[in-house]
């Protein structure tokens, strides 16, 4: 119930953010330095005014002012280690009490974890169609992969929802990693996995080579390795981890590339309640949604940057103009 609640104020707060600015938040606002010295903010630092949080919210927009101009660095002190992210000054709303990690620091900077993650629809890229990025190198496919509401430098209004906003999913969650670099966490709740096969050079992934092949056949509980995941770490990040896809289904395996230069993941939500997660819905409701929803093909690849999703009615619920009439009640 806590975790509900939680999930209507944060929902509560994006429709308010809207009314305000006639969008809702992006994912991640790029910066001309790049992401190897500028780490974009999360859409919860964007709505924190919105969750009676506006002193939060200028410290950091002071940080973020401060790191782009060189007056403080992005780790030491700077964007990800002042503390205001610490966990001693954790946000409450984006952590749902049944993460066990959720009141532990993150092993960075002893940063505040979050458990609500954002969505990013049924495409399937780790850095999530960045720009500018030397590693994404097929640029006529990039934006095909934007199937979400969030997503790096986009800003959508509600009107492009054209499925119904109670049909499609704003807001989920995620248990927070609990190893980070350089013990990449081996956990299926929170961790990721490098499975090959997965993703190929075309940029595109297969989702059953995920779901059939990550998790280790001697502990469901496990994957088979762990890959560089900071899942649930830093509530500031809008990095995709901290997102998730409508692809495999809740509390499924999160597997990234092995191909050098190649950048696909996909980031299901998963939490520590009993079979399922929660979702918010983009007209603010909470839904339960169950581990044995439909997802439709999972062989499919998501190439197409309109249309109906194949992944079910999972896909139907992460894509807001998928053309999809699907209902989950």
């Amino acid at each position: 119930m806590q975790c509900t609640n939680n999930m209507k104020q944060v929902g509560l707060a994006l429709q308010n953010y809207h009314d305000v600015c006639n969008s809702l938040p992006t994912m991640a606002p790029f910066s001309a330095q790049g992401w190897s010295v500028y780490a974009p903010f999360s859409v919860t630092i964007s709505i924190l005014p919105y969750m009676e949080q506006q002193s939060r919210y200028d410290i950091i927009m002071d940080l973020d002012r401060k790191q782009h101009d060189g007056v403080v660095s992005l780790w030491n002190g700077g964007f990800f280690a002042d503390p205001i992210y610490q966990v001693k000054n954790r946000l409450t709303t984006v952590i749902c009490p049944s993460d066990r990690m959720g009141s532990i620091a993150s092993i960075h900077a002893d940063n505040a974890r979050v458990c609500v993650v954002y969505s990013l629809g049924d495409g399937t890229s780790k850095l999530d169609a960045p720009y500018t990025h030397p590693n994404y190198v097929n640029v006529s496919t990039k934006k095909c992969h934007m199937r979400g509401l969030f997503h790096q430098e986009s800003w959508k209004p509600m009107s492009t929802c054209t499925d119904g906003t109670s049909n499609t999913a704003a807001i989920s969650e995620t248990a927070s990693a609990p190893d980070g670099y350089p013990n990449y966490s081996k956990a299926v709740k929170g961790g990721s996995c490098a499975v090959a096969g997965f993703y190929t050079d075309d940029l595109d992934c297969n989702p059953s080579v995920c779901l059939n092949n990550a998790i280790d056949p001697n502990d469901i509980t496990q994957l088979r390795s762990g890959c560089d995941t900071w899942r649930g770490n830093f509530y500031q990040d809008g990095r995709p981890w901290n997102g998730f896809h409508t692809v495999i289904p809740p509390n499924g395996p999160s597997c990234q590339a092995t191909l050098s230069g190649y950048w696909g993941a996909i980031y299901p939500p998963n939490s520590y309640h009993s079979g399922g997660v929660n979702v918010g819905m983009l007209d603010g409701s909470v839904k339960f949604v169950s581990d044995t929803i439909d997802c439709g093909d999972l062989t499919a690849k998501s190439t197409a940057c309109t249309g109906k999703s194949p992944y079910g009615v999972w896909g139907a619920m992460g894509t807001p103009m998928g053309g999809e009439t699907t209902n989950v009640n």
